[in-house]
């Protein structure tokens, strides 16, 4: 019995990990705020590195989406300028 109430140190399941992957990459500014919340309240060492992990990665996304917009901006802006 003693063993049940001891914390375990394991981490998220395969079916979580699945679901923060798909919500990273369809939606990552709420993945971003959802992870930095839920990593708030987790005191298990495992899960807290977890959700640190799925906050970068959606930091990432989104830095990686802007710098891609701002690309493209300005090769548009870039090739309409020429005037011939």
């Amino acid at each position: 019995m003693e063993a049940d109430s001891a914390p375990s140190d394991a981490g998220y399941a395969g079916s979580a990990v699945a679901g923060a992957v798909l919500a990273t990459l369809f939606f990552p500014l709420i993945a971003l705020i959802a992870a930095l919340l839920l990593m708030g309240n987790e005191t298990n060492s495992r899960k807290r590195s977890q959700l640190r992990t799925w906050a970068w990665w959606s930091g990432g996304l989104m830095a990686l989406g802007v710098v891609i917009a701002l690309l493209v901006i300005g090769i548009g802006v870039g090739s309409g300028s020429g005037g011939y």
